[in-house]
C-alpha cells in the first residue's frame, strides 16, 4: 500500500507543477464521501493546492483521507485441517473495516467576481483516483483454539482501486488580504474498479458497491504571491 499511496502523491504535486510559482493557493478542509443509494457517510480531512491561469480560470488538486467504518458484525467459519480434531468446524465472530484514500484534480471556472474576489461561483470537471482499503477483525475467541488446525477464513485484507470522472459545484468568498472560505461538492463515476481480492465482496452497503461517488467539502484556501 506504501507503494500505491506514493505514486497518489507523485500525481497529486505534479499535476500542478508545470506552471507553478506565479500564485499559487493551498486550502485544507473537512468532507464527507458517500456512494449513491448507500446509506453511511464517510468523514474526513483534505489538503489541495490551486493555480489561476486567469481570475476565471484555474487547476487544482486534492488528496483527502476518509476515516474507516465498521460494517454490523458478521460470522465466517473454519474447518479443521484434520478429521479427528475436535470441534471440527470453528465459527468467529468479525467485522468488516472500509476506509478511503483519494487524490481529486481537474479544471474550475468562476464566474461572478472570479478567483481573487468576493462571492464566486465555480465548477469543472473533475479527475477522481481512489483506494478503497477493506479489513476484516476478528473478535477474540471465546476458548483458547490452535488455529494451526485449521483452515483460515480466507483474506483478511482486500483492495479497490478506482479511476472516476465527474463534475463540480461550489461556492468561495474571499476576504481581502486574510483568505477564502469555500464549500463545493462534487460527483464522480467510477469507470475503472480493478478489486485485490474476494474479501471486498463480503462487505455490503457501503459506497464501493456504487459506482457514483459524491463528496462534499467546506474549508479554507490561502492565497501566496
Amino acid at each position: 500500500m506504501m507503494n500505491i499511496k506514493s505514486i497518489f502523491f507523485i500525481l497529486f504535486f505534479s499535476f500542478l507543477s508545470s506552471e507553478f510559482f506565479s500564485q499559487i493557493s493551498a486550502n485544507a478542509g473537512l468532507g464527507t464521501l458517500n456512494g449513491f443509494g448507500v446509506k453511511k457517510t464517510f468523514v474526513g480531512l483534505n489538503l489541495g493546492l490551486e493555480y489561476p491561469r486567469s481570475n476565471q480560470t484555474t487547476i487544482y488538486g486534492r488528496i483527502a483521507y476518509y476515516v474507516p467504518r465498521n460494517q454490523d458484525s458478521t460470522q465466517a467459519y473454519a474447518s479443521a485441517i484434520s478429521t479427528t480434531t475436535f470441534p471440527y468446524t470453528l465459527q468467529r465472530n468479525y467485522t468488516i473495516s472500509t476506509g478511503y484514500l483519494t487524490v481529486e484534480g481537474g479544471n474550475r471556472f468562476y464566474i461572478i467576481n472570479g478567483y481573487d474576489n468576493g462571492v464566486s461561483f465555480y465548477g469543472g470537471s473533475t479527475v477522481l483516483l481512489c483506494v478503497n482499503n477493506i479489513k476484516k477483525k476478528f473478535a477474540d475467541w471465546d476458548y483458547p483454539y490452535d488455529e494451526a488446525e485449521y483452515q483460515n477464513y480466507g483474506d483478511s485484507k482486500g483492495t479497490i482501486l478506482n479511476l472516476g470522472v465527474g463534475l463540480q459545484g461550489g461556492l468561495k468568498y474571499t476576504f481581502p488580504g486574510s483568505g477564502t472560505i469555500f464549500f463545493d461538492f462534487s460527483g464522480n463515476y467510477l469507470v475503472v474498479r480493478k478489486a485485490s481480492n474476494d474479501v471486498i465482496y463480503e462487505s455490503t452497503n457501503y459506497p464501493f458497491d456504487s459506482a457514483l461517488l459524491f463528496t462534499f467539502n467546506l474549508g479554507f484556501r490561502k492565497d501566496f504571491y
